[in-house]
Order: C-alpha cells, then structure tokens, then sequence
C-alpha cells in the first residue's frame, strides 16, 4: 500500500455554542501528509495560530519528505513543528491581539503500510481496525474494542493521572489546560507513534471537539458503518457530536486505502 493508494475524507463544523472556527485541517493523499490543528486564543487569534501550524509543517514536510529515509522521519516532523512554534511565537510577539496565541497539532505521514505520528496538545489520533481484534474473547462472543488510541492528550489533568492522583481528586478544568502546544512557551518535545494500517482500517484524526461529545465506544460505532463512503462516517462524527451539545469547534480527518 503506497501513498497514492491512500484516500480520506475531511470535515470541520464550528459546533453549536462558538461563533468561529478556529481548527484547521489539511490532507494531501499524494503525499501523504494529513494534518490537524486546533487553535488557543481570544478572538481569531486560535484561527491564526492554527492556519499559521498546518501551513508551516506542511511546507516543511512537502518539501523534505520525498527525499528523507524513513529513519528520519522523527526528526523531519519535529523540526517543521518546531518551525510552526516559532512562526506563531514570533507573529504572536508582533501583534497584542494575537499574544499568547497557540494551537495543538496532530502530524500523520503515510508510508506503504505505516503512519508515522506526532502530537502536541489534546487533539487525538485513532486507529480503527476493520478486522478480528487480538482480544476475541470467545465465552463473550466479543471481537473486542476495534479502535485504538494512539496518542496522550498532553494537559495538566493527564500528568496529575500518570503521577498517581485519583481521577477524582483533579478538576475538570484541568484536562483543558495544555502541557504542549505550538507556538506557546518553550518548543514541545512531540510524542511519536508508528502504526500498521492494514486494508479498510481507518486511521481517525480528530479535534477535542469530537472527543469531548463522543466516548471511544460511539466513536467506534459510527465508524463501524463500513459500508458508509468516508464522507459519510465523517459527516455522522460531526453529527453525533453536535446531537451531544456541540460545545466546541469539530474537525475530523479520516485515512484509509481503497
């Protein structure tokens, strides 16, 4: 499965609480790059911040990527995401109404049968799989959850988790209050992530304004309806989420072979 096999399907809706839309989404199926921001800042200043990452990482990745080894992967996506932070932190520092300004990002680059992934913030990446799951459990009669979580959301709220706090004890706003981000503060250390994508998996892409409305479970529901084209499981993830109160920006990118 080569990069101009790939095919995927994108939508964004600014829910039903917030006035702009301050994700941003690109997919390039030649190349094989797909990409996610979800924008920080009073007014259009989140807009900005996200515009701002998906179109400095995507001209670093389209320019470099062709002629770079697999190998050097990491490396290549950690350096266009460092040049989108300082893009944003320098028009942030030339402009007051765009001060403090920053975005989350999701990088994907597909290769044969693997995705290469790099995240900052609290926008997700997702892998459903199409076939038997590994955990088929046959007293059950239970294939198991078919969609995998391939990143950590990166907020204070998820560190208070990892270092023993009980769930409990951590406020709500917490698991909204960034760790990593682009163009705020220092330049994040991304985590990264290899998955096989096997045929008719899908791999999601998706804003916190999906994952905030929709548990795992109704995620993996909606894309389940194999037979639905992708433009279509994209348009019932936007759907499902705004019938659950919409109260933020929704943007998704779904990936899959044909």
């Amino acid at each position: 499965m080569t990069t101009a096999t790939m095919i995927s399907a994108h939508a964004t809706h600014p829910g039903l609480v917030r006035q702009n839309n301050e994700d941003c989404i690109l997919t390039d199926d030649k190349c094989g790059i797909y990409l996610l921001a979800d924008g920080i800042g009073g007014h259009n200043a989140g807009e900005v911040a996200s515009s701002l990452a998906v179109e400095t990482v995507y001209r670093t990745l389209r320019s470099n990527i062709a002629h770079t080894a697999v190998d050097g992967y990491f490396e290549l996506m950690v350096h266009a995401m460092h040049a989108a932070h300082w893009e944003i932190s320098t028009k942030a520092q030339s402009d007051p109404a765009l001060m403090r300004m920053g975005t989350t990002l999701v990088v994907a680059v597909v290769r044969e049968n693997k995705a290469y992934i790099v995240n900052a913030g609290d926008s997700r990446c997702y892998l459903f799989q199409s076939g038997p799951c590994a955990d088929f459990d046959p007293l059950l009669e239970s294939m198991g959850n078919k969609i995998k979580r391939l990143t950590h959301d990166h907020t204070v709220g998820d560190l208070l988790l990892a270092r023993g706090v009980a769930i409990g004890m951590i406020p709500k706003k917490q698991f909204h209050t960034l760790t990593k981000s682009i163009g705020c503060g220092s330049p994040p250390y991304p985590d990264f992530n290899i998955v096989e994508i096997k045929q008719d998996d899908v791999l999601l892409i998706c804003s916190d304004g999906l994952t905030n409305m929709l548990t795992d479970a109704e995620i993996e529901a909606v894309l389940s309806h194999g037979e639905d084209s992708l433009d279509s499981r994209a348009a019932a993830l936007i759907d499902a989420a705004n019938a659950n109160g919409g109260r933020d920006n929704i943007s998704i990118v779904l990936v899959t072979s044909p």
